[in-house]
């Protein structure tokens, strides 16, 4: 091996090295963004699917319309890629165990027997979540190893008090607050 060749592989590990910590360092500041919790759901005829996301964003009053990321090597996105409509459920600060089902679902799993889940315009919905906004998919776009899908409301149900999961810091927590629209 030259001393140019070992320059360069040097370099090349140097920069492995910064890549991976630069990863580190921004999965630790993302675990500061506290968010509320959803479950996204979607259905083919009576097929069901559904992932946990703290990815979910408001993305404009005209037209109402929110975006959610999916990673495009996941069950759910096999599912939503193919469909025409979504469903946002917004957990409630008691639904920590639901949500936990639909981060790590197995093949085993029924993940619907998780809940009250109810059907809306073909869509599953939870009964019982802090709202469940129901979508039409007007856009997708790729970036990296995910899909950002962009949906117009067409229609929401809420609950009365307001009391949202929350995740920060790779925890579960609420705010502690029940408080009326």
């Amino acid at each position: 091996m030259t001393a140019t060749q070992a320059q360069q592989n040097t370099q090349a590990a140097e920069q492995e090295q910064t890549e991976a910590a630069k990863k580190d360092s921004f999965r630790l500041a993302l675990r500061r963004m506290a968010s509320s919790v959803s479950i996204i759901s979607a259905a083919d005829g009576q097929t069901r699917a559904g992932m946990t996301a703290s990815s979910v964003t408001s993305l404009s009053f005209d037209p109402l319309s929110l975006l959610v990321c999916i990673h495009r090597e996941s069950r759910f996105y096999e599912i939503v890629s193919q469909q025409d409509t979504f469903c946002i459920n917004l957990l409630d600060q008691d639904q920590a165990e639901i949500s936990d089902k639909f981060s790590r679902p197995t093949a085993e799993d029924n993940l619907f027997d998780n809940g009250n889940w109810q059907w809306h315009d073909g869509l599953p919905y939870l009964k019982g979540a802090q709202a469940n906004l129901f979508l039409d998919i007007k856009d997708r776009h790729t970036f990296g190893t995910h899909s950002i899908v962009i949906g117009e409301v067409n229609d929401v149900f809420y609950a009365d008090q307001v009391s949202p999961l929350i995740y920060l810091d790779g925890s579960y927590m609420n705010t502690g607050m029940n408080t009326g629209s």
